[in-house]
């Protein structure tokens, strides 16, 4: 009897569109693991660190690979996976090499909506006390005594919508993909955003 195809369910987005929450929701609903890259960047952070922007870079390559290697092994066992990242232009040779080797069926969920209001987000988040300080810091984690250390929030909102138009995320577009607008999070029904995603399941 042949085997069906498991699931590769990318949720993507800007920073703060809210990808989280719903990757965290789905897999409980579905029963499907969820990988969250900035939960491995934070395990990365602690115990490897960074002392430069091109450092933190790195680590968030590192980060990408760790996620698809492990993304590889649970699809190879025939089981589906839940994938939570800002996908960009980068991601997209490890997502091909990935579906490749482990063929699949492969449904994007896009947060969409206002870029200034996810703008607004992602200060709020990056001045929240529970955020992982390694996401905030640009110039080194642990910080470095002496150092004159820069944020991320000093992002300008130009500066925020350029980096993420350059790097693909506006754009990021693979298998099956449906839009969802959280502009205006109380107008989001995650029931509506599930139901329309199971229909794109095998």
């Amino acid at each position: 009897m042949e085997r069906a195809l498991p699931n590769l369910i990318l949720i993507a987005g800007l920073p703060a569109s809210g990808k989280s929450s719903f990757a965290e929701f789905a897999s409980k609903q579905l029963s499907f693991p969820v990988i969250v890259k900035d939960e491995i960047k934070e395990y990365l952070f602690d115990s490897v660190g960074f002392t430069s922007s091109q450092g933190k870079t790195d680590l968030d390559i590192a980060a990408s690979n760790i996620m698809m290697y492990t993304a590889g092994k649970i699809l190879s066992a025939g089981k589906s996976v839940i994938l939570d990242n800002n996908f960009e232009d980068r991601n997209m040779a490890g997502l091909k090499k990935l579906v490749a080797e482990h063929p699949c069926n492969v449904v994007t969920v896009k947060f969409t909506g206002d870029p200034e209001v996810f703008y607004r987000r992602f200060l709020e988040r990056d001045n929240d006390p529970n955020r992982h300080p390694g996401h905030k810091l640009t110039q080194s984690y642990p910080p470095v005594p002496g150092l004159e250390e820069t944020y991320q929030s000093m992002m300008s909102l130009e500066a925020f919508l350029e980096k993420y138009r350059k790097r693909g995320t506006f754009a990021f577009s693979f298998g099956q993909m449906f839009e969802v607008d959280v502009t205006d999070y109380s107008k989001v029904s995650y029931d509506e955003i599930l139901a329309k995603l199971r229909s794109l399941l095998v």
